[in-house]
């Protein structure tokens, strides 16, 4: 999968090498089910130094991801991050 990054990744100083991490090392990505989201793609996990991040992403053709946000991982996809976490064999 290519990815590359929007300027809005950046915006909570999320560098693209840990976002990158994340994205390539999630093994069970969220997929958003809000109609007119459904290319949205949320990557759960730590970054290379343990830093639970949030990273999401649009499915772009011919297996590109386009990373649009980026950011530690916030209350909200705690209980989500868990299950992700499982996945993983953690």
């Amino acid at each position: 999968m290519a990815i590359s990054f929007a300027p809005s990744s950046a915006r909570h100083g999320i560098s693209e090498d840990r976002a990158r991490y994340v994205a390539e090392t999630c093994a069970c990505p969220l997929y958003s089910g809000r109609p007119g989201d459904e290319d949205l793609v949320i990557f759960l996990g730590p970054d290379q130094n343990g830093v639970p991040l949030e990273v999401m992403g649009i499915e772009l053709a011919d297996e590109q991801l386009l990373v649009i946000h980026a950011m530690k991982l916030r209350p909200k996809y705690r209980d989500a991050y868990k299950r992700v976490m499982e996945c993983r064999g953690r």
